[in-house]
């Protein structure tokens, strides 16, 4: 059955419509937009706030400190963690999303993990599972792959679900330089009647001591213009993590962050988005990580 993709839709909308969108009406309208209006399922996600803060530029970053971006990460012997976030859309109230991650280490040079994405309004909702699976290859390589179950539903016209992969790797390529590159759906496939984006990521990052970490990223989708991304994270403190970040297509965004690391192996991460047109997007985070030897 054919579903409309409500939310999508509403990222391309104007602020002022997005804030109509709270209406029946402007919902039931939204169902029936069409796909040329760059409607698609599966829209950009929002990140955890850890991530966020750091304009999602984070496939090369060589740890979990900001959640599993890249399967490859699972091979860098992390022995437990999770992750539960959410953020708040534009300010939009009645628009929900939330992310989980769980991370277990399955050796020396193993590891595997499970997430669970999801973004809904009153009409729509989109969710993902998945499945991830990382190794270590050789000292200074790492490979990755995920296997993700896609669901879309909206009232009165059903839901549709389909499966898809990712493919993910992570290299050191000088000691503080890492690489990093993921490709999600490369088959193309769709959910429905719609096209789920396949998207490819290339990174790297840099970390000349445990004080700082930057990042940069390109995103392309086969659908959209090419992302740049770039982040910054600080550690003046054992205790206190400072974030910045960007992304730019069509517009820029900018995002800043800051974390806690409590006793106990707690951390609590908050952040914000500015996006030029439809305004700010706050998001938290709570996680808990096991130590593995490994600084990060």
């Amino acid at each position: 059955m054919y579903v409309v993709p409500v939310a999508s839709a509403l990222y391309f909308c104007p602020a002022n419509f997005i804030n109509a969108m709270r209406h029946l009406a402007c919902s039931a309208f939204l169902l029936f937009l069409n796909t040329t209006l760059f409607a698609q399922v599966f829209m950009r996600p929002f990140e955890n706030a850890a991530a966020m803060g750091m304009g999602g530029a984070t496939i090369a970053v060589p740890g979990l400190s900001t959640g599993l971006a890249n399967e490859a990460q699972l091979g860098l012997g992390e022995r437990l963690g999770f992750w539960v976030g959410s953020a708040l859309p534009y300010g939009v109230k009645d628009w929900h999303t939330g992310n989980v991650q769980a991370v277990v280490g399955m050796g020396k040079y193993s590891g595997a993990g499970l997430g669970i994405e999801h973004s809904t309004v009153d009409v729509y909702a989109e969710h993902r599972f998945r499945l991830a699976y990382g190794r270590r290859l050789t000292e200074a390589f790492y490979l990755g792959g995920s296997a993700d179950v896609l669901r879309a539903s909206a009232q009165e016209y059903g839901s549709t679900t389909m499966a898809t992969f990712g493919l993910s790797l992570l290299a050191r390529a000088l000691p503080d330089v890492w690489i990093g590159a993921k490709i999600q759906n490369p088959l193309q496939q769709k959910i429905g009647e719609d096209l789920v984006p396949t998207v490819l990521r290339i990174g790297a990052s840099w970390k000349p001591s445990e004080l700082l970490l930057m990042t940069f990223e390109t995103e392309k989708d086969l659908e959209r213009k090419a992302m740049v991304k770039a982040g910054v994270e600080y550690r003046p403190t054992s205790v206190l993590v400072i974030r910045a970040g960007m992304r730019s297509n069509k517009v820029a965004r900018i995002a800043f962050g800051a974390g806690l690391r409590l006793k106990n192996n707690l951390a609590f991460d908050l952040a914000s988005e500015w996006h030029p047109s439809l305004g700010l997007t706050p998001s938290a985070m709570i996680s808990w990580r096991k130590a593995s030897g490994r600084k990060q």
